[in-house]
């Protein structure tokens, strides 16, 4: 306890002596309307699993967090089916909002509702059940995003207590240590620096704090570890929500050192494990950037809700650039287009996806890699729900007296409640974004900031066609500060070049703007009827309109480029646009299991070519199941 203490006023110290940051906020869901492509992706997830738990069974076919939850069997510990739950109910709430559907408002409502309602005796909030505040870490962003649409004063004070009786040997233990996020926030609205004190301390003071306990795997987390030279070994998920630590920590405290270790970190994880479709590898593990290596589809959304973090505390373009990359590309490769399957680990080179097909270390030879509503472990069943409301939750930031456009796509935004702003774009797969201001009559004087990002050169901006006359450099965001009036018309141009790149250990792939671009491996789809045994019985209720899918390749897939190889636009395609490249068909062949299980292989150690150029198209890449993206290239 005296221990406890010390690191407290070493905290309070600290806090004393320096500034505090402005920043970045989210937006009301109620604020942003999408429209376009995104509002067709958010209505297919609703017609989808996120409107039919019942296919993802258990535990989503529960009474999520509006109660206590069952357990069925003796499978996963007891906070699972709450984090998983979490996950989706967050989720399910931010896309009701999103497309003011009571339904599911309703649905997401019940689960906090019931929470704040049953506290512990000394406040804690969440099942009694689990000993640990990780779940709750997570229900936090549920409850988060309905307060910003209805704040109401006694939420703020529910989580007041709740933060102020986790006792400091829990609060540092594990991923308990996560709960300083909603802390942070709590914190900001109620005026209680104590909890900044408290989270200061649990995290800069970490190390010490835990002392000679026996450690978990999460537990090894501390600034001591983000700055050490031996490359993360760590857990994919743990990293993406610690990383966001020190960034909330800086805007709280002002403490620079917080800035320094959170950059430093997340540049660091990406330098050592970014994969070609701008996520890092981990399966379960961060491994590396091979590009046989797979990621968790929970990262997808987790990495893009950090990098949602930085971007609002620090205003750098290339935190939304990435955002942007991963949802697009990552994100939306490891789901099916209508929204029924996903997978837990996913890669950008998959030539098969079977119940068998997993080439990853971790559960080698089994489901993992399947396209399946059902998983053995639930989490990125329930993760995968966040990963296109977060997306348009923050398309649009705000500051004081300023709407930022930080992710570009279809939509209004409802600035005040006499100007809106109208975004009309085919964005990512157009060049052009049109900001239309809508008044209804006068003027009303805001600030529009816009993104140039880090791969665009050339960009133009206009305002009712005339030249902005402002630098527009890439990486970099551009303000526009007048009184709008209705009618008025900003015009951004984006020209998207088609580039080139080369991947870790050799072989090319291909990019435009924000996407990665791949070719896709025409499939032929069977639906998996296997019991599989890691399933613990778990399977779709309806398996005819929510199959799992053995999906293996119905044409070849085993092509290598010249070393001058360059890929060009397809003229005239209306969807989103296409690439064309010459490629040669190789000698490769599938690797397999220890039972003759196929799996995707990796690069050949020679290339043979067996047969002439053909011409092969590449498609955005979150349009494909199996497919080959990085190419080996031809000495």
């Amino acid at each position: 306890m005296k221990r406890n203490a010390l690191v407290l006023v070493l905290g309070l110290l600290c806090l004393a002596c320096v500034p505090k940051a402005s920043d970045w906020t989210d937006a009301s869901l109620t604020d942003i309307r999408p429209e376009g492509w995104l509002k067709e992706k958010l209505i297919t997830q609703r017609e989808g699993l996120t409107g039919h738990p019942e296919a993802l069974s258990y535990p989503y076919n529960t009474c999520l967090w509006a109660g206590e939850i069952p357990r069925m069997g003796t499978h996963g510990k007891d906070w699972w089916r709450y984090e998983q739950t979490a996950y989706y109910t967050d989720g399910l709430l931010r896309l009701g909002y999103l497309l003011d559907d009571q339904e599911l408002i309703g649905k997401g409502k019940a689960g906090i509702t019931y929470t704040l309602a049953h506290p512990w005796e000394n406040g804690r909030l969440g099942s009694p059940l689990v000993d640990n505040t990780w779940p709750f870490a997570v229900f936090f962003r549920a409850i988060k995003a309905d307060y910003d649409v209805s704040p109401e004063a006694a939420t703020l004070e529910a989580l007041r207590r709740h933060y102020h009786s986790i006792p400091m040997e829990l609060l540092i233990r594990r991923r308990n240590i996560i709960s300083l996020e909603g802390m942070l926030w709590t914190a900001a609205r109620t005026g209680d620096e104590a909890l900044v004190a408290r989270a200061d301390s649990a995290f800069r003071f970490r190390k010490q704090l835990l002392g000679d306990q026996e450690l978990s795997r999460d537990d090894y987390v501390t600034p001591e570890f983000l700055t050490a030279e031996s490359r993360y070994n760590m857990h994919g998920v743990t990293m993406s929500e610690m990383l966001k630590l020190p960034i909330l920590l800086y805007a709280a405290t002002g403490d620079p050192w917080y800035k320094e270790l959170a950059v430093s970190s997340l540049d660091r994880l990406f330098d050592e494990d970014e994969l070609p479709d701008g996520l890092f590898s981990s399966a379960e593990w961060l491994k590396g950037k091979g590009i046989l290596h797979s990621h968790e589809t929970c990262n997808t959304v987790d990495m893009t809700w950090t990098l949602g973090c930085f971007l609002e505390i620090l205003k750098e373009a290339r935190f939304a650039d990435r955002m942007e990359k991963i949802v697009l590309n990552a994100g939306a490769g490891s789901v099916t287009q209508d929204f029924k399957a996903l997978q837990y680990y996913s890669s950008v080179n998959q030539f098969l996806a079977t119940g068998t097909s997993n080439h990853n270390e971790d559960n080698y030879c089994s489901t993992w890699m399947a396209f399946r509503p059902t998983h053995q472990t639930e989490c990125c069943a329930g993760n995968v729900h966040r990963l296109y409301p977060n997306y348009a939750a923050r398309m649009w930031l705000r500051g004081e007296g300023e709407a930022v456009a930080a992710l570009y796509g279809p939509s209004r935004f409802r600035y005040s409640e006499h100007l809106t702003f109208v975004e009309d774009t085919a964005y990512p797969y157009g060049e052009t974004v049109c900001i239309t201001a809508k008044t209804g009559h006068g003027r009303h004087r805001a600030r529009l900031t816009l993104r140039i990002p880090c791969w665009c050169n050339g960009a133009s901006l206009t305002v009712n066609g005339e030249a902005a006359g402002q630098a527009l450099t890439p990486g970099r965001f551009v303000t526009l500060d007048r009184r709008w009036a209705d009618g008025d018309v900003v015009t951004l141009s984006l020209p998207m070049e088609v580039l080139r790149q080369t991947a870790f250990g050799g072989g090319v792939w291909f990019e435009r703007g924000p996407l990665v671009y791949t070719y896709a491996i025409p499939a032929h789809f069977r639906k998996d009827t296997v019991r599989y045994a890691n399933m613990n019985g778990k399977y779709p209720a309806d398996d005819e309109a929510f199959p799992c899918w053995d999906i293996r390749p119905a044409g070849p897939w085993n092509y290598a480029v010249d070393a001058d190889v360059q890929a060009t636009v397809v003229p005239g395609t209306d969807q989103a646009p296409r690439l064309r490249i010459p490629v040669r068909p190789i000698e490769w062949d599938f690797a397999k299991g220890p039972k003759g299980e196929l799996l995707t292989p990796d690069f050949p150690e020679t290339l043979k070519v067996t047969g002439p150029v053909e011409e092969l198209t590449l498609v955005p890449y979150g349009e494909t199941t199996l497919r080959l993206t990085v190419f080996p290239v031809l000495p």
